[in-house]
């Protein structure tokens, strides 16, 4: 019984190490890229263009360069999260918008972002600001009576609701963004209400968002951007869609507050054509990318191949059925259970999905396979049509000996073809002495933490059963407590004593070198154990033979074997 218990504390504790260790090594060796991209190519002066940094698997620290000509506005921050291939990744995009006041051509090529201990350099972006506007500015000017009274200073604070069309299909975007304008300090306290969305699905623009001030008309005002959300409607029909009211603190007066943003919108939902041409329909609309990958073609019997199939753009991917591969791939392979993760992020003013379908395949016969016939179909509100696109083949070759050159995997979207390398290529690192520096919160750090606390906190709670575990196997001291429990839990009380008894005995025989012939309180005595000692001994050992020899108990299943721990963990304390 204490040998069990203390296997069972053992392996407990086990697993809660196993599990923590492989949690931080998972983070410790993902894979970190950085990706920066521009909102457009070319731009005019006085309009604002919007720089991205994407990190991925990693949390860090963004470095841009200023730039003469380029005059930083505003910043804002997403972060999402997706559980793939057995790890959890992390997604964080910094966005920072900029306004042209010079003509020229900039390259932005010192990106630099801390990470993992490690200085990344992004990828160089390029972007040509000239004299003349790019941009209908008509088109991002606020428009009604209302903005043209708050322009001639007749309202204090104004705010702008903008949806991106009237009239929708089931399950395509809708954009609802809301920014305030204002001539005075205002703080957002928060919102009045939360507008009804039945019939909706409904996606909220988390990014942390800076408020910034902007030019219009030669005025200059006070922008906050306040609220982005994606609605996809699931039922046809026509709509009313309310925006969220605000509440304001106006030149930091609590008394002075008031609420502005509630507006009511109607649109149209249509429904879908018939796709009863496009069997494969996916259930997806909006604008999509289709590709597959894998990581090697050239195998052996027995090993894994890892084939993903990836749908990325525009829509509501939550939805989406993914293609699956033909059934007479299991002629060469075994094939597990596919796992299918998903992710949406805000980027350029749009919510942007991506699902992978990931299947792992063990080559099971010798011969050449080709993975084919596989397509994806979904509905372009745009073209107001569906579209099918269809992957190209991917040819499989497996053979009997082991082959251990890196091939290339085929990316496959649309009709083009493009060949890709399998180890994806990690971004530049530069090499610092003083990016070594110790960090107390390093997220690998913290899961230390937690694994001491973990342990610590068990050994406390246990410390008293580990204590006596540890006493009772100790030097095979106890090797039959097993037995002796067994009897005491039975109430079998002849054969409970007679353990008791050879236990004890046996015990204190082997502790003080005493000879199982030899009278063992006479030679007690001549060891100078105390006289208190040797009287709990002899109690317990006369009233195990008293029970044996009568038959009877002096106390109902009388406890000897606690007793007898303790009177041997007292002579073990003795020299």
């Amino acid at each position: 019984m204490a040998e069990a218990e203390l296997t069972k504390i053992g392996k407990l504790f086990f697993l809660i190490f196993l599990l923590i260790f492989l949690i931080s090594f998972k983070s410790l060796f993902a894979q970190t890229t950085i990706t920066a991209k521009l909102s457009d190519d070319k731009i005019g002066v006085g309009e604002i263009f919007t720089l991205s940094v994407t990190i991925d698997n990693s949390v860090g620290k963004i470095t841009i360069p200023d730039i003469d000509g380029l005059m930083l506005r505003g910043t804002s921050k997403s972060v999402n999260m997706m559980y793939s291939s057995g790890s959890l990744k992390t997604i964080q995009t910094y966005s920072y918008n900029y306004v042209a006041i010079k003509e020229g051509f900039y390259t932005i090529d010192k990106i630099t972002v801390k990470a993992n201990n490690n200085t990344y350099i992004a990828n160089p972006v390029s972007i040509e600001v000239v004299s003349d506007s790019v941009r209908n500015s008509i088109l991002n000017k606020p428009e009604g009576d209302s903005f043209e009274r708050f322009m001639n200073y007749r309202e204090d604070i104004i705010v702008n609701n903008t949806i991106n069309k009237k009239e929708f299909y089931i399950y395509e975007p809708i954009y609802i963004e809301q920014k305030a304008y204002s001539h005075v300090p205002v703080n957002v306290i928060g919102i009045s209400k939360i507008p009804d969305r039945n019939d909706f699905l409904v996606y909220t623009d988390s990014s942390e968002r800076n408020s910034y001030t902007e030019i219009i008309d030669g005025k200059r005002v006070n922008v906050i951007p306040l609220k982005k959300e994606v609605l996809f409607a699931v039922k046809q029909g026509e709509k009313n869609i309310l925006t969220t009211p605000f509440v304001f603190e106006k030149n930091n007066m609590f008394y002075d507050r008031i609420q502005y943003g509630e507006e009511e919108f109607d649109i149209k939902i249509l429904s879908l054509p018939s796709a009863k041409d496009y069997k494969n329909f996916s259930g997806a609309v909006g604008d999509f990318k289709f590709n597959t990958k894998i990581n090697k073609t050239n195998i052996n019997i027995g090993d894994e191949i890892l084939i993903s199939i990836e749908v990325i753009g525009e829509g509501n991917i939550s939805i989406i059925n993914m293609p699956n591969l033909n059934d007479d791939i299991k002629n060469y392979f075994s094939v597990y259970q596919p796992k299918i993760f998903e992710t949406n992020w805000f980027e350029n003013n749009k919510m942007i999905g991506k699902k992978t379908k990931e299947y792992i395949l063990v080559a099971t016969n010798k011969g050449n396979y080709t993975i084919k016939n596989i397509d994806f179909c979904y509905f372009s509100p745009k073209d107001k049509s569906y579209t099918n696109i269809y992957a190209k083949n991917i040819n499989l070759f497996i053979d009997g000996n082991k082959n251990y050159n890196n091939s290339q995997a085929t990316l496959n979207i649309g009709n083009d073809t493009k060949k890709t390398e399998i180890m994806q290529i990690r971004n530049n690192i530069i090499k610092k002495q003083n990016d070594k520096n110790f960090k107390l919160l390093n997220i690998n750090i913290i899961y230390i933490y937690v694994l001491l606390m973990i342990a610590i906190s068990i050994i406390i709670y246990n410390f008293e059963k580990i204590k006596k575990l540890k006493f009772l196997n100790g030097n095979d001291k106890i090797s039959n407590m097993d037995e002796i429990l067994e009897y005491y839990n039975k109430k079998n009380r002849i054969e409970y004593c007679k353990a008791i008894k050879e236990f004890l005995i046996k015990n204190i025989n082997k502790k003080f070198n005493i000879d199982s012939n030899a009278d063992i309180y006479k030679e007690l005595k001549n060891k100078n154990v105390d006289e208190e000692t040797i009287k709990n001994i002899k109690d317990i050992i006369d009233s195990c033979q008293f029970e044996l020899y009568s038959g009877n108990s002096i106390n109902k299943n009388e406890d000897y074997h606690t007793k007898a721990i303790n009177i041997l963990r007292e002579t073990d304390k003795l020299k």
